[in-house]
């Protein structure tokens, strides 16, 4: 059996996510990697997340089988920006649909997130972007 390289899998598992993104909401863009944040990370001023083109969600994408919802919750929290200000962890496992962490703040709870499945995940998105609609 060959060992998967992590970064591979990981810049897969983006691609992956954004094209799941483009056919679930008929975006007219494919939302890109966040290459910047490779580029910078040695200066302390990445921008942290890894798609753009799809605000106001921050997307953190996990592609993997070990699950640290914790650790990935922080860092998508503290990769939101003015333009991008809602966290968004978008993971999947091996053979398994894509689940989400969202803020609990949309459930009322102060600190912490929900996790949602994809039907979930996709009313949620639509409520908020008619939310700006508005």
């Amino acid at each position: 059996m060959s060992r998967i390289n992590g970064r591979n899998k990981g810049a897969n598992g983006e691609r992956e996510a954004a094209l799941w993104l483009k056919r679930s909401f008929k975006l007219e863009h494919l939302p890109q990697r966040n290459l910047e944040q490779y580029r910078y990370k040695a200066h302390a001023k990445s921008t942290g997340f890894d798609l753009t083109g799809f605000p106001p969600f921050c997307f953190e994408v996990k592609r993997t089988e070990g699950l640290a919802l914790r650790s990935w919750w922080v860092q998508a929290v503290n990769s939101t920006t003015p333009e991008y200000p809602h966290p968004v962890v978008m993971y999947r496992q091996n053979r398994q649909p894509w689940r989400f962490l969202i803020s609990a703040r949309n459930i009322g709870i102060k600190n912490g997130y929900v996790q949602l499945e994809e039907r979930e995940f996709k009313m949620w998105v639509e409520a908020v972007l008619g939310q700006e609609d508005s």
